[in-house]
């Protein structure tokens, strides 16, 4: 009885490797787009801190000077904020194609997984084949007769 062997292990094990590669990749694009979420987040927030203060209270005089800085300042956060958003956009993007990427190596892999499973199920059924043809060879022979 030989034991079973599947010509494409080889090529299974590097599927196996190429779909933890890809999921390593697809875990820092979701971990990046996480982050400028964040930044985003934090610049949303300074932002409408900078607009409270650009804001004068009733009755407090602010000079033209304080007035255009603090619009230099907002117009500035306005900016960053658009920048970031940009960014997280293409993160989302990025962070997609990485898991569609994910996806198929993970669909190769299986498909190649599932072949071995059959591949193996045909062996043992060969072999129990085999090993019933020998018994029943055996037990047809006339008794006192050896190989």
């Amino acid at each position: 009885m030989k034991g079973f062997s599947f010509r494409l292990d080889r090529i299974l094990k590097l599927r196996e490797d190429a779909e933890h590669k890809q999921a390593r990749v697809m875990g820092e694009a979701s971990r990046a787009e996480a982050d400028l979420d964040d930044r985003c987040r934090d610049q949303a927030q300074h932002l409408k801190t900078v607009g409270e203060q650009a804001t004068p209270a009733p009755g407090l005089r602010t000079s033209a000077g304080m007035l255009q800085i603090l619009q230099l300042t907002s117009d500035a956060a306005v900016r960053q904020l658009d920048q970031s958003e940009k960014a997280r956009a293409e993160a989302s993007k990025v962070t997609d194609l990485e898991r569609e990427r994910l996806q198929a190596a993970r669909r190769d892999r299986k498909t190649l997984e599932r072949l071995k499973e059959q591949k193996h199920l045909q062996w043992r059924e060969d072999e129990v084949r085999d090993e019933r043809k020998t018994m029943d060879e055996i037990a047809s022979r006339p008794r006192g007769e050896t190989q």
